[in-house]
């Protein structure tokens, strides 16, 4: 994920903030419906992951890992840059990095800045908004609690929800700062769930990455994939649904009714 000095729109915002599901295995990560059991089911309140989910900058912080380290003289694979970026925190991204390539980043502020401006011309003019999700987002914030939970750093993230408008929507979100490990450890989803109060069996996690559904089931909460075509492909298998547009969502599929 992407780290604290690359430059995006502009801003910053107030505050923090991050939640997970339970567990209905299947073998197919292609789309599919829900598979949890029936039942009475409670959802509360509703968590997304940014980068991949929200904004389409995963894709860029892959080229910018792939520029920075050839311009270093130590090229890597396209595959290897996407298990580098792909669903990981900025922290231990950074911690890679710098353990692997001391010779090339000297200090983390080098790194950063060395990342920071790669990505930022492998952005360009691009729209890095995922239209489907954002509507999703604001359709969900204008009913219940909903929050961010990234692995991000928490300057980026405040600077992508405003970019996006929807900063006045969260209420908190949480990044790679706020938690000593990041996905595919619960320990995110879990600090988001008691920050809203909210048992994590009554949370519903947005992701797009295996080491984020990974992250959310292990919280405890449901979990719902999105699967974007042409986006480098991830084992989603453990989510309770996939799908490739969020904007698609309807709550009656993990509460047991219609959509």
């Amino acid at each position: 994920m992407p780290p604290p000095e690359s430059a995006v729109e502009t801003g910053r915002l107030r505050r923090a903030g991050e939640g997970l599901l339970e567990r209905s295995p299947s073998p197919d990560p292609s789309p599919r419906t829900s598979t949890l059991p029936e039942g009475p089911k409670i959802i509360r309140a509703f968590l997304f992951d940014l980068d991949g989910t929200l904004v389409d900058t995963e894709r860029l912080w892959v080229a910018a890992a792939e520029a920075v380290l050839r311009d270093a003289g130590h090229p890597i694979t396209h595959e290897q840059a996407v298990a580098l970026i792909y669903g990981r925190a900025w922290g231990d991204i950074r911690a890679e990095l710098l353990r692997d390539y001391p010779d090339a980043f000297p200090t983390a502020a080098e790194l950063e800045r060395q990342m920071g401006l790669a990505f930022d011309r492998a952005r360009g003019g691009t729209d890095i908004r995922i239209h489907g999700s954002i509507a999703l987002l604001k359709r969900l914030a204008a009913e219940h609690p909903v929050a961010v939970v990234s692995g991000s750093s928490r300057r980026l993230i405040g600077e992508m929800l405003e970019f996006l408008g929807v900063d006045g929507l969260v209420q908190f979100y949480l990044g790679t700062e706020d938690v000593p490990r990041g996905k595919p450890d619960p320990a995110p989803f879990l600090l988001a769930a008691e920050r809203l109060g909210v048992p994590p069996q009554d949370c519903v996690a947005f992701e797009d990455s295996r080491a984020g559904v990974l992250s959310a089931k292990a919280a405890g909460m449901r979990v719902v994939a999105l699967q974007r075509p042409g986006a480098p492909p991830q084992d989603l298998a453990e989510a309770d649904e996939v799908l490739t547009n969020l904007g698609d969502f309807r709550l009656g599929s993990l509460e047991g009714g219609g959509g």
